[in-house]
This record gives C-alpha cells, structure tokens and sequence, in this order.
C-alpha cells in the first residue's frame, strides 16, 4: 500500500505540471496544397479561387498567406507550377522558407526573368513578434561561356498599409565578384507584415545563361511573453494544506 506522502508528491506533480505547460512541438500546415504539410507550389499559394478560405502556409505558428505574382519576364510565363515553396520550421523563433525553382527560373542570352512576389505574414493573438528578416541566394548558376550575367532578389518588408518600409534586403550575384549573397535587416516588433520580393536574372550577350536555383527567406521572432503562472500562490497553499493532512494522519 502507498503511504501518504506517495499520494501527496503525485498529487504535487500534477499541479506543477499545469501550472508550467510545456511548449507547443514545431508544426507545418500547408492549407489546400496537394502535398499535405509538406510544401506548397508557387501555383497553388496564389490560387485565387477560395476567396473565403485562401491558400497558406503556417509554420511554427506564423502565418504566410495572401500570396501574388506578377510576371514581367521578356521570355514565355514562368511555369509556376513548378517552383516549391518549402517550409522552414527548423527554427522555432526564425520560421521561413526556401524558394525551389527546380530549372524553371532561366534565362539565355538578352532576355530577363523579373518577377514580383507579394504576400502577408503574421502571428496569432497572444503570440510573439516579428522583429526582422533575412535573405539568401542559396544556389544560383552562370553559363562556362558567359560574358555577363546577374542574378537578384530584392525583398522589402513594409507596415500592413504598404506605407511604411520597415526595411530593404538586397542579394545579388554577378558573373564576376563582388556578390552579395545575404542581408539582414531588423524592424520594430510586428504582428503582422506586408512582403514584396522581387526576383530578376538576366544576361546580356547571347551566349550568356543565367539560373537561379533556389533562395532562402526567414523571418525573426520575438519570444512569446511567458504568463505568470495563475498556480504559483494556488500551489503554495495545496501544498500547504498536503502537509497539514498528513500530520493529522501521522498523530497517534
């Protein structure tokens, strides 16, 4: 048979273990794209079909949604289709993604990719803060004959209203250094942030062929303020009245 103080530390456990929840595992949901939870196409996430209930990625409870595209290239439309969105969840407070292009973002000769990506992002009620943003040229291609070439993405991150600029990341890769393959910027704390992106490669001579392969794009969290646990005075006095029925169960 269990003694008392067996029941009393139990008892004791459960009440600490809600009054200290432990945090949430790191998710990914991916809203109405065909590989669940995994990925979403650049297709599908500026799908403008479901007007009541659009596409989107969440990831470690950050929101990436509303997406639009417009394509300004010389050549025939991007397909789309074919680029992945990843999400990045491997960072609880720098959730993102990587762009994967999978050979559809190039160019040869004069002609030029220029695509402008726009989308929103924010956090629950009650969750942390977006604080800052960092962009990088993951992988990126020149021809072995090129003369020239260029590859750039631009990405501005403004208040809701498209007023405000919070900041202006800036990567690009030429065919000769200087590069400028990452950039970082850090803004006042945000629930909610508009992105425009843009994305150029071109080359210049005809024998020029220029890819973009792929980029990354993460965006900084603040923690998310940590309530006061409601238990701690509740805890004290369980506690307390334990100890009180147990010395009346100890007396002879």
């Amino acid at each position: 048979m269990k003694s008392p103080w067996s029941h009393a530390f139990a008892i004791a456990t459960a009440i600490v273990s809600w009054a200290w929840p432990s945090a949430a595992p790191a998710a990914v949901i991916t809203h109405l794209c065909a590989s669940t939870n995994q990925f979403c196409t650049l297709e599908e996430l500026v799908q403008r079909g479901h007007l009541n209930d659009p596409p989107y990625l969440e990831i470690n409870g950050t929101r990436f949604y509303d997406w639009s595209i417009d394509d300004q290239s010389t050549v025939a439309p991007v397909d789309i289709s074919l680029i992945k969105v990843m999400p990045l969840d491997d960072q609880v407070l720098k959730p993102g993604f990587e762009l994967v292009a999978n050979g559809v973002l190039q160019t040869r000769g004069a002609d030029q990719i220029d695509i402008n990506l726009a989308f929103l992002i924010s956090v629950g009620d009650g969750g942390s803060r977006i604080v800052g943003s960092s962009l990088e040229l993951s992988a990126f291609e020149f021809g072995v004959e090129n003369l020239d070439g260029i590859v750039a993405v631009d990405s501005d991150v403004l208040a809701t209203t498209g007023m405000d600029v919070l900041g202006e990341q800036n990567v690009l890769a030429y065919l000769s250094p200087p590069s400028v393959r990452s950039d970082s910027i850090t803004f006042a704390a945000q629930t909610q942030v508009l992105v425009e992106t843009k994305i150029l490669i071109a080359g210049r001579e005809p024998q020029d062929t220029v890819a973009l392969d792929s980029f990354t794009q993460r965006f900084s969290k603040l923690p998310a303020p940590i309530p006061e646990p409601p238990s701690l005075s509740i805890l004290g006095l369980a506690l307390l009245g334990l100890w009180g029925m147990m010395r009346r169960r100890s007396r002879p």
